[in-house]
């Protein structure tokens, strides 16, 4: 009787142990209800060199302002311009000018679309180019990358400002399970500068604290491979099982042994 106890209780502490969820599983862990934690950067994306940009420029006076816009086709309606598509973008150059039809070139490196919007608006003006000017930048080009222990790893576009590490691996389809979740490395392009950050993600404190909470464009998100993996990738066969698996079918193992044989 007491070696069926024995027995059962092994079973039971297998299937404990199979199914157990590791403590660096879970994201955010150190969360508290109410809790306030401030990010060291708004996540408004400023131009670089290389981005390029869609720029609208709207007037009442039409043929004036369709000077501006690159690819723009303006379909006529009963004597109306209807301003309804425009495809081509002005590109960053590497001192962070764009070339602009007749007005030359106006920097924009450094600012954001909001402020980049004031400075053609402002030297159009200045320049009685078109005094009425109504301008809207918009980003074009600009993406990150994922890699690694991802469900959808590829390269994924920025449309918007503000795009989180978290929004960026969701959108990538979340880590799978062999996902390293104590140490995501982001790689970011700063001129000739690489800047390389390892986060956490069972750490909200490291998250949120960190200048990689919010993806920049050009960004390299990489997701390392758990010991899981690296254990596949060596031993074949051993394809779903983890190392607190094996240590506890060892120790139930000797136990038995010791009660058996003894």
């Amino acid at each position: 009787m007491r070696i069926k106890n024995l027995i059962g209780a092994a079973g039971a502490a297998l299937i404990l142990a199979s199914c157990a969820t590791p403590k660096n599983y879970n994201y955010l862990q150190d969360l508290q209800n109410g809790q306030q934690i401030t990010t060291p950067t708004d996540g408004i994306i400023r131009l670089q060199p290389n981005d390029m940009i869609n720029v609208l420029v709207k007037s009442k006076h039409v043929e004036m302002a369709n000077i501006f816009n690159k690819g723009l086709i303006t379909h006529v309606k009963a004597g109306l311009a209807d301003q309804s598509l425009y495809t081509m973008g002005y590109t960053v150059d590497p001192e962070g000018n764009i070339d602009f039809p007749v007005a030359g070139k106006i920097h924009v490196g450094g600012l954001t679309r909001y402020e980049a919007q004031e400075a053609i608006k402002r030297t159009l003006i200045d320049s009685e180019l078109l005094k009425d000017a109504n301008v809207t930048v918009d980003l074009m080009n600009l993406s990150y990358t994922v890699m690694g222990e991802v469900n959808k790893p590829g390269n994924y576009k920025i449309d918007k400002d503000a795009v989180t590490l978290l929004e960026a691996l969701g959108m990538a389809g979340d880590l799978n399970v062999y996902g390293k979740r104590d140490s995501v490395l982001v790689i970011r392009q700063q001129g000739a500068k690489k800047t390389i950050y390892s986060l956490c993600l069972n750490n909200a404190r490291d998250i949120f604290s960190s200048e990689a909470y919010y993806v920049q464009q050009n960004d390299v998100i990489y997701v390392k491979g758990n010991a899981t993996k690296a254990r596949q990738s060596n031993v074949p066969g051993n394809e779903s099982r983890t190392l607190s698996f094996w240590l506890t079918l060892a120790s139930v193992l000797t136990a038995l042994g010791v009660l058996i044989f003894k």
